[in-house]
């Protein structure tokens, strides 16, 4: 037999021992769920009082995935989003920096045993967070994807291996609005991006690969958590009268 009747063999075989890493969905869509309407909207009045204390919730489309929670599990519900239970890239310090902000009065975490099955908006998140006693509510989610120099498109599955000079890029956009638990009203939203570029030969395994996300999205939230603090005193200056 011909050495090129082989190339065929050879090539689904070098293929189909190349691992291939699914990359993350995507976020939830804040805005929709925050704002069924115009009239709710403008409809809302703050009630919270200072000091305040914050429930925290991070929250996914309800498709979404990835490799480490496809192996450890972390996410509840079903729905128009799905509540990530697990922390994958917060930090305890992270977090506590905004605890010791002025009139702030804790951070709780929620707890799937106050969520319904059926998640269809924010106002589960606050009628959970409402029943901790907390008044503000700080929701948060991931948008992460992968690019590739050439083409600069969008990649949904990495074929890990393969181009091993091939340079990747991890984008990631961390968001983040807070509302008050009571009635809804929306205090603000926040905002944080960071990128990883990482060649494909070093990545070896989805353990790899998943580990650039991890690392781009830790990068994001180190920076929304430091938009938080000047976005708290600007509310502080305007609502705490």
């Amino acid at each position: 037999m011909k050495l090129f009747h082989l190339l065929p063999f050879a090539l689904l075989l070098w293929i189909c021992g190349c691992a291939t890493y699914v990359t993350p969905g995507h976020r939830a869509d804040l805005a929709a769920l925050t704002a069924p309407n115009l009239k709710a909207s403008f409809a809302a009045e703050p009630a919270a009082g200072f000091p305040s204390s914050i429930a925290v919730a991070r929250i996914q489309a309800s498709d979404y995935s990835n490799h480490n929670l496809e192996r450890h599990g972390g996410r509840y519900g079903s729905g128009q989003y799905t509540f990530i239970t697990t922390r994958e890239v917060e930090t305890q310090a992270q977090l506590d920096r905004i605890s010791t902000l002025p009139k702030i009065d804790g951070l709780i975490g929620l707890s799937t045993l106050l969520l319904p099955q059926e998640l269809r908006s924010e106002a589960d998140l606050r009628t959970a967070a409402a029943r901790l006693k907390a008044d503000m509510l700080l929701i948060y989610t991931f948008q992460t994807s992968f690019y590739t120099d050439d083409p600069a498109k969008t990649l949904t599955v990495l074929s890990l291996g393969l181009s091993p000079n091939q340079k990747v890029k991890v984008a990631v956009t961390a968001s983040a609005i807070l509302v008050d638990v009571r009635t809804g009203f929306v205090y603000g939203a926040l905002e944080a991006s960071e990128k990883r570029d990482r060649l494909t030969n070093a990545w070896q395994n989805r353990d790899s690969a998943d580990a650039a996300r991890r690392e781009a999205e830790k990068a994001a939230f180190e920076k929304l958590i430091g938009e938080f603090a000047g976005f708290w005193s600007k509310v502080l200056t305007r609502y705490d009268k």
